[in-house]
């Protein structure tokens, strides 16, 4: 989450008309007895800023609908009517950066603070330009340049927490975080970030207790929600999960990952019917959810439903022949049904997979709470290549890619991946 992107438009013209009103009464009391027409040519300047603020608003607005090319447009003509407008660079800067020209967006950002050093709001923009051009150095040095003008803004203590957690330093980021709290209390996405930061670090009671302080402070966050109810999950507190995942499917995250954990927290309770009513919904929105199929062949299982537990781990295995467990489970179905041939294949195939499957899940634990974790995505990717999967590592990096499009490591992991796979 970033600050926001440029300063009220109120305050920048109000100071740069007080500036220029001075010299517009000085002109009339120096001038006055040239006649009206020198009067009337003072004036004009106000207007002139009257119309870039109102181009530079308008600039704002197609900004945030993605219409970068005419924001681009709107900026320019700001500032030609006020070459000295910090908000109208500022906004052409940003406007660069959506359209991923961050040579232009950086000469239009450093121009703005050229105009305004002391514009917070403008180091935390070059920050992110440089972030996501790979320039990862510069951007923490603008950072701290930004923390250096003002150490008190909560936001931008916010706003550095986030890209430390974007490069995976997550101890820096949490001190961020908690500096930000301390300046702002309720600022529940600070919360909500610390608690991410916890996981990451592996503190999930440290974790809950800032996920719960969030929730109180705005309580229709279904994601956070979602989030402690994955927490309370692992804790084994599946009723307090199974009441959290539903307040996060009445807050709007209605995705099929929170109805399986749902069903998942049911199946802990020992209600097994609602549990298999959820899983259910999760295949009607998404049929190659592998984890719903597994858990209705563990029901079937349990309920002697063997055909039925066959058919499901079974469809597990086809959506990821890599998935160690269900071949765990098929392999016990099939010996209890006396095929030991069969079953002696699918032991094999587990025990083959078993490490495999062992630092993957470690790390798609993280991606649960953390879709947009791009640090982790690459060491999945890692691992996919170093157990030859290949497929699947390139999807890893491309995927930290799409996250951070600047990312070095992402992309020449990426670039020895495909050399490898055309090898093949």
């Amino acid at each position: 989450m970033s600050a926001s992107r440029t300063r009220d438009s109120n305050d920048d013209v109000q100071r740069r008309q007080k500036t220029r009103r001075r010299g517009i009464t000085a002109a009339v009391v120096t001038l006055v007895t040239g006649g009206a027409a020198i009067y009337g040519l003072w004036i004009l300047p106000q207007e002139e800023l009257a119309e870039a603020v109102s181009l530079v608003e308008k600039g704002n607005a197609l900004l945030q609908a993605g219409q970068t090319m005419k924001a681009i447009d709107h900026y320019s003509r700001a500032i030609q009517l006020d070459a000295g407008s910090v908000l109208a660079h500022n906004g052409m800067g940003m406007a660069y950066r959506g359209a991923g020209n961050f040579p232009r967006a950086e000469q239009f950002l450093r121009k703005a603070l050229s105009l305004d050093p002391a514009a917070v709001e403008t180091y935390n923009n070059l920050a992110i330009v440089y972030a996501e051009g790979g320039r990862l150095r510069e951007a923490e040095a603008t950072y701290r340049k930004a923390l250096s003008v003002d150490s008190t803004s909560a936001v931008m203590r916010f706003n550095v927490g986030a890209f430390y957690a974007q490069v995976g330093s997550y101890s820096q980021a949490a001190e961020q975080y908690k500096r930000a709290i301390e300046l702002r209390s309720d600022l529940y996405q600070a919360h909500n970030n610390l608690a991410l930061a916890y996981i990451a670090l592996g503190n999930t009671a440290e974790a809950i207790a800032e996920f719960e302080a969030s929730i109180r402070l705005n309580p229709h966050q279904g994601r956070a929600y979602y989030n402690l109810g994955l927490a309370r999950e692992e804790q084994g507190n599946y009723e307090v999960a199974a009441d959290l995942y539903r307040k996060a499917l009445t807050n709007r995250m209605g995705s099929p990952d929170v109805h399986y954990h749902l069903g998942v927290a049911l199946e802990g309770m020992r209600d097994l019917v609602s549990a298999k009513q959820h899983f259910g919904t999760v295949l009607s929105l998404d049929a190659s959810h592998k984890e719903a199929h597994y858990r209705l062949g563990v029901i079937a299982a349990k309920e002697r439903r063997f055909d039925d537990a066959e058919v499901h781990f079974t469809a597990a295995i086809d959506i990821d022949a890599q998935f160690a467990d269900a071949h765990y489970n098929l392999a016990r179905l099939l010996f209890k049904q006396g095929k030991s041939d069969a079953a002696m294949r699918e032991m094999e195939l587990f025990k083959s997979l078993s490490a495999y499957n062992k630092e993957v899940e470690s790390l798609e634990r993280i991606l649960l709470y953390l879709p947009r974790d791009a640090k982790a995505h690459l060491e999945l990717g890692h691992v996919h290549r170093k157990y030859e999967q290949h497929d699947r590592a390139l999807e890893a990096y491309r995927t930290a890619l799409s996250i951070r499009p600047g990312f070095r490591d992402a992309q020449q992991a990426l670039t020895e991946a495909l050399e490898v796979t055309e090898a093949l």
